[in-house]
């Protein structure tokens, strides 16, 4: 029972360790890429080496002038975090607008450059929903206007709050500003249409199908009236028969 317990002990230990240091790793990619829109990162261990697939707005300020600035942040990665023969790949978010962590550090950077954080926000918002967004909420929150903290929330649309539909279909993000008055808090969530399929179907009615069906059915099988006559060949028997009778005289009438 002391092995057992040892061992998972140990399992768990090394699982704990490799969740912290992708945190780390997360936490210095989202500032060494803030200028080129980072979105996320995925991690994958194999026995060649360690893969990372980079999630951003602009992949070309991230591979740099002759794949420089890939090199240089490859280089880092291994010193810092001693990853085994790292290999980077970059990604470009085809609809940054519904990545969260993309409109977090839009919204704080807006706020940064002097923008006022309802406008920053209403901005990010109306981008969103425009974008394809089933519902967007964002909350800023800090010493907005007076020494006395307190926050604002900005909605459209639907959002999920709890239960299996908002764990699937809404995305969260949060981030930081420090500014004069102090540090700005902003979160965002957005519900992504797509993210469920839809439950029920439309299709189409079997009669639609089966009458198609009939009709080229029909136009293959020739008709009646398309087979050839044969030469020569009367067109009504009856008729031609029935002209062949002579009408009977008076005197063979009176004779009867």
């Amino acid at each position: 029972m002391i092995g057992t317990s040892a061992t998972t002990i140990t399992t768990t230990k090394k699982v704990m360790n490799k969740f912290a240091r992708n945190a780390g790793i997360d936490e210095f990619l989202e500032k060494a890429l803030v200028e080129a829109g980072y979105g996320g990162v995925d991690i994958a261990t194999s026995p060649v080496g360690t893969r990372i697939t980079l999630f951003v707005q602009r992949p070309g300020l991230v591979i740099g002038r002759r794949g420089m600035g890939i090199r240089d942040l490859t280089e880092k990665l291994e010193k810092n975090f001693g990853l085994p023969n790292p290999q980077i790949s970059v990604v470009e978010e085809e609809v940054p607008e519904l990545n969260p962590r993309i409109m977090c550090a839009r919204i704080a950077q807006t706020v940064i450059r002097g923008t006022a954080f309802r406008r920053a926000a209403l901005w990010a918002m109306n981008s969103m929903m425009n974008a394809g967004a089933l519902g967007v909420e964002i909350v800023i929150s800090g010493k907005l206007r007076s020494e006395r903290a307190h926050f604002e929330r900005y909605v459209a649309g639907v959002v999920p709050k709890s239960g299996e539909t908002a764990d699937r279909i809404v995305r969260k993000a949060t981030t930081d500003v420090l500014m004069k008055m102090g540090l700005y808090g902003v979160k965002v969530s957005i519900a992504i249409k797509n993210s469920i399929a839809p439950e029920i179907e439309m299709k189409e009615p079997e009669v639609a199908t089966q009458s198609a069906g009939l009709s080229e059915t029909s136009k293959e099988q020739p008709t009646a009236t398309s087979q050839p006559k044969e030469a020569g060949a009367p067109k009504s028997s009856r008729r031609s028969s029935m002209s062949k009778k002579e009408p009977k005289t008076e005197n063979e009438n009176t004779q009867n």
